[in-house]
């Protein structure tokens, strides 16, 4: 049996202990209480709690298909084939078989791994919340909201992706006390976006910069996160840079240190809402169009 286990610290207390040990697959109910018994690729139609992991599969590992659901993990594993796949962990996309996503849908207490993407939401899925989520090794993002209204992404893990959090063109996304780990690229994107609010994440080792807010996008609160040893990468990066140039966009009270160039850039035009923290970072000025102190 194989297992990994994830604890974060200062975020909420997020623990995720999961394991890929032999499973029975069967479209039935699970022999614990409650529980239900699934199989790689299966629609979900009701709310579920999950009675065993899924591993290798070759496509989907769940698909939403219906609304008002909720997908308990249960602490069990999601597992794929392999990052390369354009296969969604769990997926509740206009890609699925409904092609539609769904609106007020809850994805808990487990982890995907070895996908294309950990978690996708997409056009339709609407007032999804996403917590207690470890999503780590897939290849694309680890948890990704497009095209979509009043997402919520709390309390979650994203780990050895390319991107950990990747949101775009989104209203009123709500993103607060997770962790972006060690991806290729960066820890959490935020482009194409409308009032996008980032709340004590804590984004690390990221090769890329740690928080991108694109000018694309507007609005956007950058409240209370910790940035630290991100742009490791051959292109190096920051550990908080925002080329949007609005004035509702607010940069406040985050912490940034040790990142390759600076540890928060923003562009003029922003709001610098203060008590923003940077030292140890590769550009000696520490912060650019932002007061910080040490």
């Amino acid at each position: 049996m194989y297992a990994k286990t994830l604890l974060v610290g200062g975020l909420g207390g997020i623990l995720l202990a999961c394991a890929l040990p032999m499973a029975a697959w069967a479209a039935q109910d699970g022999h614990h209480r409650g529980e239900t018994t699934v199989t790689c690729g299966q629609i979900i139609t009701r709310s579920i709690k999950l009675a065993n992991d899924l591993h290798n599969c070759r496509g989907i590992g769940l698909e939403v298909g219906a609304r008002n659901i909720t997908i308990d993990l249960n602490g069990h594993t999601i597992d794929g084939s392999g990052g390369a796949l354009p296969f969604n962990g769990i997926d509740n996309t206009p890609e699925g078989s409904s092609r539609t996503g769904h609106s007020g849908v809850t994805i808990k207490n487990g982890t995907v791994t070895e996908f294309g993407a950990g978690v996708s939401l997409g056009d339709g899925a609407d007032r999804n919340h996403v917590r207690n989520i470890l999503a780590t090794d897939n290849g694309g993002a680890g948890i990704v909201a497009r095209d979509v209204d009043r997402p919520h992404i709390s309390d979650s893990a994203t780990d050895s992706a390319r991107f950990g959090i990747f949101i775009e063109s989104v209203t009123n996304a709500r993103v607060e006390r997770n962790a972006a780990l060690n991806n290729s690229d960066e820890g959490i994107v935020v482009t194409a976006s409308r009032r996008t609010v980032l709340h004590r994440n804590s984004v690390v080792n990221n090769r890329g910069t740690g928080i991108f807010v694109t000018a694309s996008s507007t609005s956007t609160l950058i409240d209370d996160n910790d940035a630290n040893g991100n742009g490791q990468g051959n292109d190096g990066g920051s550990g908080i840079n925002v080329t949007a140039t609005d004035a509702a966009t607010v940069i406040r009270d985050n912490r940034a240190r040790n990142n390759d160039e600076f540890g928060i850039r923003a562009e003029l035009g922003v709001t610098d809402g203060r008590g923003n923290r940077a030292s140890g970072n590769g550009n000696p000025a520490q912060c650019l169009n932002i007061r910080c102190r040490p």
